[in-house]
């Protein structure tokens, strides 16, 4: 994809005032920025739901306002902020209406269709929900089903509003491990992000939307490194100090802003690093101290800090995030027996 002097808004009102932006496959690009800065404005326009007022947006070598719909809906699908109200409709239904462009001129569903349908059920995590009225969903359940909607699109390029809102902590958290899964499967991300964190730590790279209109595309480390967030957001002293530092930690970064090695899920300064074997992309330090080290089937070695806290080590159950579910479960099992 290829935005070339793109010029985005409404009517005769410029939002974003000239981007330039070229995004290889599987890239994920985040758009972070101040509120009305004009990120759903541009998502709007790379994804063909409003026309630029000047520039051009390419999808290979096709100028997105030339391509037929039906076409341009199999190479791209669209996470947007507008909740959806359909009647009558199961969740399973909502997820498989992201097939409805591959279906003939009878709308009927092949193998193939409902096979891609159940495998993004699967991953967001509502196969239990698929016979759920969908307006019976909560809102966060809603958001799954309609990212999995998106998914089994199989497009090229997944364009998603803020597709955290409405997900819990856990949720989020998984949400950033399938956006990287799809991007080592090819698929380009491109979303907008309230939680700088999760921009930073996920994001080939962050395009930067300023409250003018302005657009400034960076590397990850050097939206922190360089203390761009301060001049984005419009921080004092005193607050940039204090959302720096909560970067900082939430990332893993160091103390000493010259050494760099960031992850959001582990934090390398903790004094007991590394205490598991697991490799960096699965693990979480969610579960510090391990809270199931009287369970026989936890698999992990343990030590005493010097506060005489048993602290996991090579703890690979708890640790892992695929088994957050599990620990979850074990601990209710551990409380209240098997009920």
């Amino acid at each position: 994809m290829k935005l070339l002097n793109v010029r985005a808004g409404y009517g005769k009102r410029i939002i974003i005032n000239g981007a330039d932006l070229e995004i290889g496959r599987g890239e994920i690009i985040s758009f972070i920025g101040p509120n009305g800065g004009g990120k759903s404005t541009l998502l709007k326009t790379i994804s063909g739901q409003i026309r630029p007022l000047g520039g051009s947006v390419f999808i290979g070598e096709d100028d997105i306002k030339n391509i037929p719909l039906k076409d341009l809906a199999k190479s791209l699908s669209i996470v947007t902020t507008k909740r959806v109200r359909p009647e009558l409709m199961t969740c399973f239904d909502v997820v498989m209406s992201g097939r409805i462009p591959y279906t003939g001129g009878f709308g009927t569903f092949s193998e193939e269709d409902y096979l891609e349908g159940n495998k993004a059920a699967k991953l967001m995590k509502i196969d239990a929900l698929k016979d759920t009225s969908f307006e019976a969903l909560s809102d966060g359940q809603k958001q799954r089903a309609l990212i999995a909607r998106a998914i089994c699109q199989k497009p090229e390029y997944l364009v998603m509003d803020e597709p955290t809102s409405y997900l819990d902590i856990r949720y989020r958290v998984e949400l950033m491990d399938v956006i990287k899964g799809l991007s080592k499967e090819g698929i380009t991300i491109i979303m907008s992000l309230h939680e700088i964190e999760l921009a930073l730590s996920v994001s080939s790279r962050v395009l930067l939307i300023k409250s003018d209109g302005e657009v400034l595309l960076e590397e990850p480390h050097a939206v922190l490194e360089n203390g761009i967030i301060k001049d984005l957001y419009s921080l004092t002293d005193e607050m940039y100090k204090k959302v720096e530092g909560q970067l900082r930690a939430h990332m893993g970064y160091p103390k000493d802003k010259n050494v760099r090695h960031s992850s959001f899920f582990v934090n390398r300064e903790c004094e007991y690093y590394p205490c598991h074997d697991l490799p960096d992309d699965k693990f979480s330090c969610m579960f510090c101290y391990c809270p199931l080290y009287d369970i026989k089937d936890c698999g992990g070695e343990y030590t005493y800090t010097e506060k005489g806290v048993k602290n996991c080590k090579n703890c690979t159950f708890p640790h892992d995030r695929n088994n957050y579910g599990m620990v979850i479960k074990k601990l209710k099992e551990k409380m209240y027996g098997n009920h």
